[in-house]
């Protein structure tokens, strides 16, 4: 049982000596990421939407003047 707890505390170990050596992005470098995020999903929502609309119309027209 000894092992499994000498273990589990180098694991620990070995994980604050890795968090350590992260390189985080700067506070800019995630705003311009979020802002290109946040702009193609509103692009692909945008899309989406029409292209919904569309076949909407065309399938309801298609459908009543059957």
């Amino acid at each position: 049982m000894a092992s499994n707890d000498k273990g589990f505390l180098n694991f620990l170990k070995e994980v604050k000596r890795e968090f350590k050596r992260i390189t985080w992005p700067s506070q800019e470098e995630v705003k311009k990421a979020l802002t290109a995020v946040v702009v193609i999903c509103t692009i692909y929502m945008v899309l989406i939407a029409v292209s919904d609309l569309l076949f909407e119309n065309l399938l309801t027209n298609f459908l009543l003047n059957i």
